[in-house]
């Protein structure tokens, strides 16, 4: 009984020593505010890719080793930031069983369903996905990063702002482009030099800074 409580805080210690401590959560309008860019875009495939970079399918995907993970979307319009490719890839978090990093999992996006994204800039690193480049984007984790478009009345379904994470609400689309484009453009600019919320630590090492695509936990 002892080995076996033992074994178990070993497991226990090991997992959080990759854990991503996201602190307070945000909501989509929110952490527009700091994301490199934000897209209406449709979802074309679910891309899956081993620890040599080779493409499988989902099938062939070992679960209990790292493999990366993304979607290529199609951009339909450009709410923020600059792109110029029509296609590009997002990659989501890692499914590595033993390791959880500050990107979002993105097992649940739709194939062919329309959705506004909010990413940011991959950087290209020893922590990056397999076949993750500086040229992708990711999800954090720790905000609302994806919302779903409502094509039949053009709207956008997600907590979007507020305090109650549980509670969903719909707003048209252009209502929403309204809100990203007055907290980037008109209030967020007065608050930006002085106030920043986005933070957050794996293990004891700590980062307060813009861009979190860069932090992956991977097996050594």
């Amino acid at each position: 009984m002892k080995q076996t409580f033992s074994i178990l805080i070993i497991l226990l210690t090991f997992q959080m020593s990759f854990a991503c401590n996201c602190g307070k959560f945000r909501t989509f309008i929110s952490a527009s505010k700091d994301s490199d860019l934000v897209i209406k875009a449709k979802v074309l495939k679910h891309n899956y890719y081993n620890r040599q970079r080779q493409s499988v399918s989902k099938e062939e995907v070992d679960e209990t080793e790292f493999f990366g993970h993304s979607i290529l979307v199609e951009v339909l319009e450009i709410i923020k930031g600059q792109e110029t490719r029509k296609t590009f890839e997002i990659y989501g978090g890692s499914e590595w069983k033993y390791a959880s990093d500050c990107k979002m999992k993105i097992d649940g996006i739709e194939i062919d369903k329309t959705y506004i994204f909010s990413l940011y800039q991959s950087i290209e690193s020893k922590h990056s996905q397999p076949n993750e480049n500086k040229g992708d984007y990711s999800l954090y984790a720790c905000q609302e990063s994806y919302i779903e478009f409502i094509n039949e009345t053009k709207a956008v379904k997600g907590v979007l702002k507020g305090k109650n994470l549980d509670k969903e609400r719909m707003i048209p689309y252009e209502k929403l482009k309204n809100k990203i484009t007055f907290y980037n453009n008109g209030y967020n600019s007065l608050r930006l030099n002085s106030y920043s919320e986005f933070n957050f630590c794996l293990l004891s090492f700590c980062y307060g800074g813009k861009n979190p695509a860069d932090f992956s936990a991977t097996k050594s």
